[in-house]
């Protein structure tokens, strides 16, 4: 196994990385999720008071925390597509993840 200067080996510094990236993608994972039911919960009792500016208010808040949720599925696909070795994956890909930002932003 190749070794660098400090002699730690190539192995541990790309585990390193990839235990830090899986790391922020589950956080962001959470936080998505977190943001996404409290705004549901919200909208519920903004509703229930007849509060539509608070309703719409938290309405712009769990678009935020879906967009995030959008980004972390999009990126956990990267990594599944990324390994596969027909076209056909990355077309697929491709076209959901147009479709998605095209429907969210003409939401």
């Amino acid at each position: 196994m190749a070794t660098n200067n400090n002699g730690n080996s190539k192995n541990t510094k790309t585990q390193k990385r990839t235990v830090s990236v899986r790391w922020v993608l589950n956080m962001l994972s959470f936080v998505a999720l977190v943001i996404v039911g409290v705004c549901l919960l919200l909208q519920v009792i903004f509703n229930a008071i007849d509060a539509n500016g608070l309703a719409n208010a938290t309405n712009a808040m769990r678009t935020i925390g879906e967009c995030i949720a959008y980004c972390v599925i999009a990126v956990y696909a990267f990594f599944f597509v990324k390994n596969k070795k027909k076209p056909i994956w990355a077309v697929l890909y491709a076209i959901a993840l147009t479709a998605i930002l095209i429907l969210i932003i003409f939401r």
